[in-house]
C-alpha cells in the first residue's frame, strides 16, 4: 500500500450488521475525524470483501461477528492491505486480534472516548504496511457459567443461571431474580459479563443484565426504552448505551 500523503485523503470502510450501531460509528467519526472519508459502510463479509477490493481503503472498522464472512475472514483477506480496527462485543476475540496486529478494537457499545484513542493510534500508523492478518483465527470461547451459588435468607441455593431473569447490582452484592425467587452473590456485574453467554444474557444498564428469554414486554417511554420480564410486575429502564439491541427485536 503507498504511504497517504497530504493531497490524498484518508479512506475508510465499516463493516457492521447492525444498522443502528453502523450509524452511530459513522457519525462518531465524522465528529472526531472530519477529514477522514467513509467511502462504503456494508453489513456482511461478503460485501465488505467487495467494497475492499474496489475501493482500496487505507482502514477499515471490521465487526468480529458477521452474517457470511466474519470480521476474522475479512481480516485475513485484507492482509497487507489496509489497517484493521474490530468491533466486537468480546473481549477474548478482540485482544487476539490485537496481538496479530490489529490497531485497535471497539467494544460493543461504542464508547467514543475510546474511540478517539483508536483514531490516535490509527494516525500513528498510517505511514507503516498494514500487518499480516493471515494467521489470525478466532480463539475458542471459554465455557458460559451455568450455575451460580446464591445466599436466599439462611440458605444457600444453587441456581441454574438459565432459571435467572435478572442479575441487578445492589451496593456491595448483586440481586439475582428467578421467577420463584431472589436471591444475592458477591460477584459483580462487570464480572458476570465475561462469565455469560452474551448471546443469552444482555447488559440493559451499568447496573443490570437480563436474560433475553425472560423478556415480555419492551416499550418506549420518554424517548427511551423499558422492559418488563415474564411474571414480574417492575418495569426496568434501559439505557441509552444499551437500546440498540433492542433495535432489530
Amino acid at each position: 500500500m503507498n504511504s497517504p500523503t497530504l493531497a490524498h485523503s484518508i479512506r475508510a470502510l465499516i463493516a457492521e450488521d447492525e444498522a443502528i450501531l453502523r450509524k452511530e460509528l459513522v457519525a462518531a467519526l465524522a465528529m472526531l475525524w472530519p477529514d477522514l472519508e467513509i467511502v462504503a459502510e456494508v453489513a456482511d463479509g461478503q460485501n465488505a470483501v467487495t467494497q475492499l477490493n474496489e475501493l482500496r481503503p487505507e482502514i477499515a472498522f471490521l465487526d468480529v461477528r458477521m452474517p457470511g464472512l466474519s470480521g476474522i475472514d475479512v481480516a485475513r483477506l485484507a492482509t497487507h492491505r489496509c489497517h484493521i480496527v474490530f468491533i466486537t462485543a468480546y473481549n477474548d476475540h478482540a485482544i487476539a486480534a490485537f496481538d496479530h496486529g490489529a490497531v485497535d478494537y471497539l467494544l460493543k457499545p461504542l464508547d467514543l472516548a475510546r474511540l478517539a484513542l483508536s483514531i490516535q493510534r490509527l494516525k500513528q500508523r498510517l505511514h507503516q504496511q498494514p500487518a499480516d492478518m493471515s494467521s489470525l483465527s478466532v480463539p475458542a470461547k471459554s465455557e458460559a457459567l451455568r450455575w451460580i451459588q446464591a445466599s436466599s435468607g439462611n440458605q444457600l441455593r444453587f441456581v441454574n443461571v438459565d432459571d435467572v431473569q435478572c442479575f441487578h447490582a445492589e451496593a456491595k452484592y448483586t440481586k439475582l431474580m428467578t421467577s420463584r425467587f431472589e436471591a444475592l452473590i458477591r460477584t459483580p456485574i462487570k464480572d458476570l459479563l465475561t462469565q455469560l453467554d452474551l448471546e443469552k444474557f444482555w447488559q440493559i444498564s451499568r447496573s443490570a443484565i437480563v436474560n433475553v428469554a425472560a423478556i415480555d414486554t419492551v416499550q418506549r417511554i420518554d424517548n427511551g426504552l423499558a422492559l418488563r420480564l415474564k411474571n414480574r410486575a417492575e418495569w426496568l429502564n434501559v439505557s441509552q448505551p444499551y437500546q440498540h439491541q433492542f433495535r432489530q427485536m
